[in-house]
């Protein structure tokens, strides 16, 4: 590839996270053209039966993700035919054997956290992914933890936050837009209570205990389902965010409080210590004593935090250009390897 010629890039991911959008949205508007498959690829309903019935079968092993990859397979080898990429960006270990269907083409591996450090497939889903980063020419990880439980070398880039999107709004105002109290204390906890890694259950007794330790009274706000664009009126209209989760990458609801100046408590997991040392009214917890503490403390000071100045390093745009200097680097080696063997 020349220097003024563009990048094209596919993009393979197992589902339609958010950060996943916006890293597509943001390597795009460096220049990145970019196309996208998604695994599984079709949401419709006959399809959606399909993997219902598959999933009854099988159970979530690896016969059922064996199936449904070599049914996505033709899609694969369609894209690559029809396109001349120079990159193929799998993005979750979930689906990193998908990148490995076609070798022709360097691969970019992006882990993302659970698929890497988590107890998926009984464990097998981690070893998978160990496997096919060995086979990957580039790999991205979301934190120290993550490249050094890998048997190869890796490059830590954070998710990144968008910080014209957050930024701090007047809390007063915030809680009256989402209709919550305006009298009471209010820590949010933006994730799915189904989501067992997050803890619901200990974020409820963390708040109970908070309740019983403080004059006001305290509100735990679940939040989930919300619009991206609508949660920065969330995040200022809290007093704190709360995560008690058990692992994590680089959280990015982490990073969106610290852009918007709310207080953060959380527990000692992924990149979250390394993001909030330099940062004020902020606590990193071993245990569920000190998550409790750390929330009472936060709630009784008042305030915000200073977060937002130190969000900058992880910020989309950063990121962006960090996994654009992956691909030209990558390029770079290939373009050479094959002089050689001319």
């Amino acid at each position: 590839m020349s220097s003024n010629e563009t990048l094209k890039v596919l993009q393979i991911a197992s589902s339609g996270m958010e950060f996943f959008h916006e890293q597509v949205r943001v390597l795009r508007g460096l220049g990145i053209d970019c196309d996208v498959l998604y695994y599984p690829p079709d949401s419709r309903k006959k399809k959606q039966i399909h993997d219902g019935l598959l999933r009854k079968v099988y159970g979530h092993n690896p016969i059922y993700y064996a199936i449904r990859g070599s049914l996505f397979y033709p899609k694969i080898v369609q894209s690559t035919l029809q396109t001349d990429y120079d990159i193929i960006h799998v993005n979750s270990g979930v689906v990193a054997p998908l990148g490995l269907l076609q070798p022709q083409r360097p691969i970019v591996l992006t882990l993302w956290g659970d698929d890497l450090l988590g107890n998926r497939l009984a464990g097998y889903q981690s070893e998978i992914t160990k496997i096919c980063a060995k086979r990957s020419n580039e790999i991205i990880v979301r934190n120290e933890e993550m490249k050094n439980v890998l048997p190869c070398d890796a490059t830590i880039i954070p998710s990144g936050v968008d910080t014209s999107r957050f930024r701090p709004m007047d809390q007063t105002a915030s809680k009256k837009a989402v209709g919550w109290n305006a009298a009471d204390l209010h820590v949010i906890f933006p994730y799915p209570k189904s989501q067992t890694k997050k803890r619901y259950h200990i974020a409820e007794q963390l708040v109970e205990q908070a309740n019983m330790a403080l004059d006001e009274t305290v509100q735990l706000q679940t939040i989930s389902g919300v619009d991206h664009e609508d949660m920065p009126q969330y995040y200022n209209a809290a007093d704190v965010l709360l995560l008690p989760s058990l692992r994590e990458g680089s959280p990015n609801t982490v990073k969106e409080a610290m852009a918007c100046n709310v207080p953060v408590v959380s527990s000692d997991v992924g990149d979250v210590r390394e993001r909030l040392d330099p940062v004020s009214n902020s606590y990193v917890c071993s245990d569920d004593s000190e998550l409790k503490d750390a929330l009472v403390t936060v709630l009784q000071t008042g305030g915000r935090s200073d977060g937002r100045e130190y969000v900058e390093e992880v910020s989309l745009d950063r990121m962006g250009e960090r996994i654009v200097a992956i691909y030209e680097s990558l390029l770079e080696d290939t373009e050479d390897h094959n002089q050689e063997i001319i």
